[in-house]
């Protein structure tokens, strides 16, 4: 019995392995934050993407370069934002929805719903209307990204999917051409 009690006595003050230990706990959730922030990274440098892609498509609309003659659908405008997505482009197409608006006066423009249920709206509720000159522009432009960390959803705008959804919009009066 007095063997086993030293056996026992030995076993409790060694600490070989202690450290592996301490590591096994901690490595989960710190490999789950580190993921985080670089996921929270890569949405930010989308953001900035597309924000930059999306006001010069629509510059080219507030300076008169993108008409309704020239650009006659949502489909050739979302190639032209696309174009300028650079690391994005090749899957741009997919994963964006552009929503064009003229208004009358600033007080009329109102920021459209572009997700219901969880869902986007169908494509045929976006609009994509060019104004004339001097006319009042309202751009925006949706990009729907897969998310892998889950407990960033919480703080941003996602689909049932579980994807968030980036939106850049720009607002502007055409220039008199």
């Amino acid at each position: 019995m007095l063997a086993k009690f030293k056996n026992m006595k030995r076993a409790v003050k060694d600490t070989r392995g202690a450290a592996a230990l301490e590591f096994a706990l901690v490595a989960g959730p710190l490999i789950v934050m580190i993921c985080g922030c670089i996921e929270l990274a890569v949405i930010i440098l989308l953001s900035v993407t597309l924000d930059n892609a999306t006001d010069i498509a629509a510059r080219d609309i507030r300076t008169g370069l993108t008409t309704m003659s020239n650009t006659p659908n949502a489909t050739a405008f979302k190639a032209k934002i696309c174009s300028n997505m650079g690391w994005l482009s090749t899957s741009c197409t997919d994963s964006l929805r552009v929503d064009v608006s003229t208004f009358k006066t600033f007080n009329d423009v109102k920021a459209p719903t572009a997700i219901q249920n969880g869902q986007f709206i169908p494509a045929s509720s976006f609009s994509y209307t060019i104004g004339a000159g001097s006319e009042i522009q309202m751009v925006n432009a949706y990009y729907e990204w897969p998310m892998f960390t889950p407990f960033l959803s919480a703080g941003l705008t996602t689909l049932s999917n579980n994807d968030v959804v980036i939106r850049s919009s720009s607002v502007f009066r055409n220039e008199p051409f």
